[in-house]
């Protein structure tokens, strides 16, 4: 007997032939039966096991329901648009390459980012695309750029070797620079909001308090107003008019007190906040740039490593 093993994702099939050829049983390996245990023990001197692999196949739903005719007709069209796409590709890369020796590099990253519009994985038109944005790798300010920088960092290995061979060593320098001026920068940024703080703190508390006590005066008073005016009908004094004129006197002082306090707590609040951000300072904003300067260069670099312990360090 005979018994092939076929995987079929993540699936172990086994085909079982017996001697004169015909096929015995099929079954998941994972779920045999009492017959195959019976013929596993008679015959398992004569069972060979084939271990097949099948190749993934590409599925195009364009494809599906063709005749012969029509399938070879709709692979010669994609062919010869696939060709014609190549020749697209190719003489756009030739004009990059002039505009480059004649440093248009304007006009050469349009030719490449066309020839990429046509093939999108061409390693040549990626390379000749940073070589313009870069002015010739003599302007590292694309590199900034965080959107390039992660474009080169998920650029094939051909192009980022090709792009770091040129300008590699100058952005490592670079790093270290912006390191450099990270790092007692971060310390005035953290020294100066630490000073800051406290006072910020106690200035949104005083007008929280005060805040508190206008809005509670005020509903004070509008009560009293409420309440006196139930005597009006009660009593023939004039005493329930005067009252509720002074509590309603009171009470449009009180909001007016509410609405200064509540304008100075929202400005207090908004001190507090941006005392945190970096953003808030001249220096907290110089800071940040840097900080994205950094991530930027250790994307481009591609040594997360490194990038991690460079920003330990600052």
């Amino acid at each position: 007997m005979e018994e092939r093993i076929i995987e079929d994702e993540g699936r172990i099939i086994k085909v079982k032939k017996n001697a004169v050829g015909g096929i015995e049983d099929a079954v998941d390996d994972t779920a045999p039966t009492e017959g195959d245990a019976q013929n596993n023990a008679s015959d398992a001197e004569d069972e060979v096991e084939f271990a097949v692999d099948y190749p993934d196949e590409e599925y195009d739903d364009d494809m599906v329901g063709l005749t012969p005719t029509q399938l070879k007709k709709a692979q010669e069209e994609r062919e010869r648009a696939r060709e014609k796409a190549e020749k697209e590709r190719d003489k756009l890369i030739s004009e990059g390459k002039k505009a480059l020796a004649s440093e248009d590099y304007a006009a050469a990253e349009g030719f490449f980012s066309q020839a990429l519009m046509y093939d999108e994985d061409s390693a040549e038109a990626q390379k000749g695309a940073w070589e313009s944005r870069t002015q010739g790798f003599t302007d590292d300010s694309a590199f900034y750029i965080e959107e390039n920088a992660e474009q080169l960092a998920g650029a094939p290995e051909e192009v980022r070797s090709f792009v770091l061979s040129k300008v590699g060593d100058r952005l490592r320098e670079e790093r270290a620079g912006v390191l450099e001026e990270m790092r007692p920068l971060k310390a005035a940024v953290r020294e100066a909001r630490q000073a800051r703080r406290g006072a910020l703190e106690d200035n949104k508390r005083y007008y929280v308090l005060r805040t508190a006590v206008s809005g509670g005066a005020f509903v004070l008073f509008l009560v009293l107003v409420g309440v006196f005016s139930a005597f009006l009908l009660r009593t023939p004094d004039s005493w329930p008019v005067i009252c509720m004129a002074v509590s309603g006197g009171l009470a449009l002082i009180a909001l007016i007190c509410l609405v200064i306090f509540l304008r100075g707590l929202v400005f207090a609040v908004r001190l507090v906040a941006d005392n945190e951000r970096d953003e808030g300072t001249e220096d907290g904003r110089r800071l940040t740039a840097l900080e994205n300067e950094l991530e930027c260069l250790t994307l481009v670099l591609g040594d997360e490593e490194e990038g991690e312990r460079v920003l330990d360090e600052s």
